[in-house]
C-alpha cells in the first residue's frame, strides 16, 4: 500500500451523473481494492495501473473548496464517485469531514457514498447538518464471500451497523445493492438479506447491476472470473428485486431508470 500527497488544481467537478450537480473526489485510486470497480476505468496513473495498491491524497482540497463554494451555485454534490471518501487514509486526513462541513455550511447538499464503518466518526457533523446530508452504504451480499470482489474494504455486517447507528441518529441513509453480478450476489437469499436489511433500518434501497468497462472487466476476470451480465439475466433479476422489496415493504430505485429517466427529460 502506497500513499502520496498531491496538490489538485481544483476540487469541485460537475458531474457525470444525473442526479448530482457536483463530484467531490478528496483522493485518487481507492485502497478497497474493489475488482469490479468502474473507477479504475475513470483514473489515471498508478491509482489505477496498481489497483487498490496506490493512492494519492488532495492536500490542499480543503483550501481549494473553500474558495471555490464562494462562487459556484449551491447544488447537490455526489462525495465520492470515483473513489471511496472513507477509505483508510481519511482517517489521517479528514478530507471527506472537512468538506461536508464546508459545503453544508455554504447551501450545498453532500451525498455520500462509501463501503467503510469509518462514516460513524463523522456522527458529530453528519447529524449537526442532517438536513444537508444523505449516507449511501453499498453493500452488495451480507455475508462472508464479499472479501471475494471486495477484498479490503469494511466486512459487509461492520457496514450495516455503521448504517444502522446514522439511520437511530437521523441521518439519512440509504443502501446500495450493487453492482449485482451474475453468479455472485444474484441469488435471491442474498438479495433478501440485504432488502430486509434495510427495512429494518428504514432505509430505501437503490440498486444496479454490473456494467462492464474495459479496464474493470478484465480486472475482475483475471482475479475472479469473466461474467456475462445479459439482458435477459438482469431481466429476471431485477423482477426478484423488485418482488422482494414489495413483500418487505421497502421502497426500491433502479439506476438505470433513473438514468434513463434523466436523459429523456433533457
Amino acid at each position: 500500500m502506497k500513499i502520496y500527497e498531491i496538490k489538485a488544481s481544483r476540487a469541485l467537478a460537475p458531474s457525470g451523473l444525473p442526479e448530482y450537480d457536483y463530484s467531490l473526489n478528496p483522493y485518487v485510486g481507492c485502497l478497497h481494492g474493489c475488482l469490479y470497480c468502474y473507477a479504475m476505468d475513470f483514473t489515471k496513473g498508478p491509482p489505477a495501473a496498481a489497483w487498490g495498491q496506490v493512492v494519492y491524497v488532495k492536500i490542499n482540497l480543503l483550501e481549494l473548496l473553500r474558495r471555490e463554494v464562494a462562487k459556484a451555485k449551491p447544488g447537490i454534490v455526489g462525495l465520492s464517485t470515483i473513489t471511496d471518501p472513507y477509505q483508510p487514509p481519511e482517517a489521517r486526513y479528514k478530507l471527506s469531514r472537512g468538506a461536508v462541513e464546508i459545503l453544508a455550511q455554504a447551501g450545498f447538499h453532500v451525498s455520500i457514498q462509501t463501503k467503510s464503518g469509518l462514516v460513524v466518526r463523522d456522527l458529530d457533523v453528519l447529524t449537526r447538518h442532517r438536513d444537508a446530508v444523505d449516507v449511501g452504504f453499498t453493500i452488495t451480499t451480507m455475508r462472508d464471500k464479499a472479501r471475494i470482489l471486495e477484498p479490503l474494504a469494511a466486512h459487509p455486517l461492520a457496514r450495516a451497523r455503521a448504517a444502522a447507528k446514522l439511520a437511530a441518529a437521523g441521518v439519512k441513509v440509504w443502501i446500495f445493492l450493487g453492482p449485482v453480478v451474475p453468479g455472485f450476489n444474484d441469488d435471491p437469499q442474498d438479495i433478501a438479506e440485504v432488502v430486509k436489511f434495510a427495512g429494518e433500518i428504514g432505509a430505501e434501497l437503490v440498486y444496479d447491476r454490473y456494467r462492464p468497462k474495459p479496464r474493470a472487466d478484465a480486472h475482475l476476470a483475471a482475479r475472479y472470473r469473466r461474467v456475462e451480465p445479459t439482458p435477459r439475466w438482469w431481466s429476471r433479476v431485477k423482477k426478484t428485486i423488485e418482488e422482494i422489496c414489495a413483500r418487505e415493504g421497502v421502497r426500491c430505485r433502479d439506476v438505470e431508470e433513473e438514468w434513463r429517466e434523466a436523459r429523456r427529460r433533457g
